[in-house]
């Protein structure tokens, strides 16, 4: 009865595989969205920094300009002032130098523009109208003026302007005219539009009294209410700060910050809408769903494989149960060796399947890409499927070698470019909330020649060990460095040459030094029965000694521990990555192949994708037919065959029977997963692993019928 209360029990586990993925997309999408909106507001503040930066100098030279006049007009009267071809030489050279002046006014205490930097200025003409006029000569010492088209340009401006330094020996507070910097206005908005990240961004400049005096997109100006976000915001925070609130001109809430431009009475503000974040957020979600639930039901079918084995497995260990102690201990072994077993199966038949479906998927894209079309719409879509699907079978590669039925081969890698990846993502899903990842990567680091999928699992069983030490939290730190051994004591290892040092140091409970000494031993582990397999630091330590290197724990009790990967380093430099548009492919020039491929989708598609490169392609779908079509006498270039083919000869059986009978034929071999495969490239045959590349497979086609001219078989 208890079994099968626990049989039935299973089963809510493929219900739980696809339940806490799509539980922890919920959860990511929560914390994406705060994260998406703090990304948005520092944005926002970063942006008014530069603004403001750019505004100040602006307002700065405003008052530089007002200054120097002051000086040279100093204990003139009006007359001169009028009359002088040096000040008004000054006001056109001030106007030029300055690209924010828009012109110069100086204006008498009767409001008659006695001196201007214009050419085309109207004698006589009067200001004594004007907002900034009679607030300079109410008291005020300085002003910033309402925007309105000028009189002269016909260009909506606004002016800064002080008062003109009475004479000596007038009485305090004598106004003795007006000193005005016009700024265009369009210059301004230009300026705005070039530091606004995406068009819905807003950018003002607002007097302090909510006039705003320019914005960007153009709009009608407005000034702003005392209940408005803005007004509230500077009485609570007169300097500077941030806000979120429903704009008064146009209706859209937004996130804002803004600073005032020191003494002068003005803010500059950026605002980016709550409605361009929230749909940033929202395709996030999106990606992420792209992934989680397609991951979630796979999990799902494989819980319920499992639980069927389990199944199958209750009723052996039940029979076993039986058998004395020795025959038990026996069984648990066997029971081992069939759970690795299993996951090995598994994982090899997934990936064939999964590599075969790849295979169908990215040739249909290149097709659709090549009839397309390189400027068609849906260029960039297909290219995005593309690359989707050849991340597809990295992650069927990764299983692979985590099952150890993967052929791996060395690559040049640079290891600051691999571990920033890593960290921004593997790392980060990989540990819990409660620690924070920091790395510390070396500018200038060499590159090293190694296994890739094996170098990021090492990184990851060291951070999956550096989590499991630290149940309450802490960092984890991730460090790169040069480094060079003489083969001396202080060497690790006795290394010697030039390395580069991989270090995760965490902030753990520590290692006690009687077990440092046996951390990568085989199946050895401090955790708890089930929950370590006492394989992942022996992985480490396989994985360095078989690239060349080593690897060193540091371990204090209660402070915390260091893994250090000692790579060595190679003079080669890391592949470039390709180029995004695909490279124009060499024509077949109508030789020959023998297409041997017994799934239909994928035999339809590389014929297809064949005769698009210029071949003239025959099919046959199994290695006898393929034999017997040979045998026929037709001339052929070259024979193409899968690997894993159906009856008693599979694809590596026939090359073989190829190059005995017809040693001229190259024979092209290709495989999703297959144990043969690591045969097959020992005995020299080429081989390509699926999905593969349209250019992938030209160039293989180029490299093996280069100089053919057929083989009559």
């Amino acid at each position: 009865m208890s079994e099968r209360r626990s049989a039935r029990g299973l089963w809510g586990l493929p219900i739980a595989s696809i339940a806490v993925p799509l539980l922890l997309l919920a959860a990511v999408a929560w914390h994406d969205h705060r994260e998406t909106f703090a990304q948005a507001q520092r944005h926002v503040e970063r942006s008014t920094a530069v603004l403001y930066e750019h505004t100040l100098r602006a307002f700065e030279t405003f008052a530089y300009v007002h200054d120097e006049i002051d000086d040279r007009v100093r204990g003139l009267s009006w007359e001169e002032i009028a009359a002088s071809e040096d000040i008004r030489r000054y006001l056109r050279r001030a106007e030029e130098a300055f690209p924010q002046i828009g012109s110069l006014w100086l204006i008498d205490p009767a409001g008659r523009v006695r001196l201007t930097s214009l050419d085309d200025a109207p004698p006589g003409l009067e200001l004594v109208d004007r907002d900034y006029f009679l607030a300079l000569k109410s008291g005020d010492e300085r002003t910033v003026s309402d925007t309105r088209v000028g009189r002269v340009t016909k260009m909506p401006v606004f002016n800064v302007a002080r008062r003109r330094s009475p004479p000596a020996g007038a009485a305090p507070g004598t106004f003795d005219g007006v000193i005005a910097v016009a700024v265009h206005l369009p210059d301004f908005q230009e300026v705005f539009s070039r530091a606004a990240s995406i068009p819905a961004d807003n950018i003002s400049l607002v007097r302090e009294d909510g006039t705003i005096l320019g914005r960007y997109p153009a709009g009608k100006s407005v000034k702003l209410t005392p209940e408005s976000g803005f007004m509230q915001a500077i009485s609570r925070a007169p300097q500077g700060g941030s806000f979120r609130t429903v704009s008064q001109g146009d209706g859209v809430e937004r996130l804002f910050a803004y600073r005032k431009l020191g003494a002068a009475p003005v803010y500059i503000n950026y605002g980016r809408s709550v409605a361009s974040v929230e749909a940033e957020w929202r395709s996030h979600v999106l990606f992420y769903a792209l992934f989680a639930v397609p991951s979630a039901l796979l999990l799902g079918l494989v819980s319920w494989l499992v639980v069927r084995k389990e199944r199958s497995e209750r009723a052996a260990r039940a029979h076993a149960a039986a058998e004395t102690a020795r025959r038990q201990r026996a069984e648990e072994l066997l029971q081992k060796i069939q759970r690795l077993e299993m996951l090995g199966q598994i994982a090899g038949g997934i990936a064939h399947d999964f590599n075969n479906l790849l295979m169908v998927i990215t040739s249909n894209l290149y097709l659709a890409q090549t009839r397309a079309g390189e400027n068609a719409a849906a260029a960039p879509f297909i290219d995005t499927a593309m690359q989707a699907a050849y991340r597809g079978g990295q992650l069927t590669q990764q299983l692979l070698t985590f099952a150890r039925q993967q052929t791996l081969k060395p690559e040049v890698v640079d290891a600051n470019d691999a571990l920033g990846a890593m960290v921004d993502g593997m790392l980060k899903r990989s540990l819990r909330g409660d620690i924070a990842v920091e790395t510390e990567l070396e500018p200038g680091v060499w590159p090293v020649e190694v296994d890739r999928a094996q170098m990021e699992l090492a990184v990851l069983n060291l951070a999956v060990n550096a989590r499991d030490a630290m149940p309450g939290g802490g960092s984890l730190k991730v460090r790169t460095r040069n480094v060079s051994f003489d083969g001396g004591p202080a060497a690790p290892d006795g290394l010697r040459g030039d390395f580069v040092a991989l270090s995760l140091t965490d902030t753990g409970c520590g290692i006690a030094p009687e077990i440092c000494e046996r951390v990568f031993d085989p199946f050895f582990t401090t955790k708890d029965v089930g929950k370590g397999t006492g394989l992942g630091l022996s992985q480490v330590y396989g994985f360095a000694t078989q690239s060349g290197g080593t690897v060193t724990v540091d371990s204090t009790l209660g402070q915390g521990t260091t893994f250090t990967l000692y790579l060595p380093r190679t003079h080669r430099a890391p592949a470039q990555k390709a180029a995004a548009a695909p490279a124009k492919l060499p024509e077949g020039k109508g030789r020959a192949i023998l297409l041997v491929e017994d799934s239909p989708e994928i035999g339809r598609t590389t014929t297809t994708l064949l005769e698009g490169l210029g071949y003239a392609v025959t099919l046959a779908d199994t290695a006898h037919k393929a034999l017997d079509v040979l045998s026929d006498g037709k001339r052929f270039d070259l024979v193409f065959s899968d690997i894993v083919m159906p009856g008693t000869m599979n694809g590596l059986d026939l090359g073989r029977t190829v190059r005995k009978r017809f040693p001229d034929l190259p024979v092209l071999l290709t495989t999703g997963y297959s144990n043969a495969a690591s045969t097959a490239a020992a005995e020299g045959f080429r081989l390509l692993h699926k999905p593969y590349r349209p250019e992938a497979l030209s160039e293989a086609l180029r490299d093996l019928t280069r100089d053919l001219t057929g083989v009559q078989a």
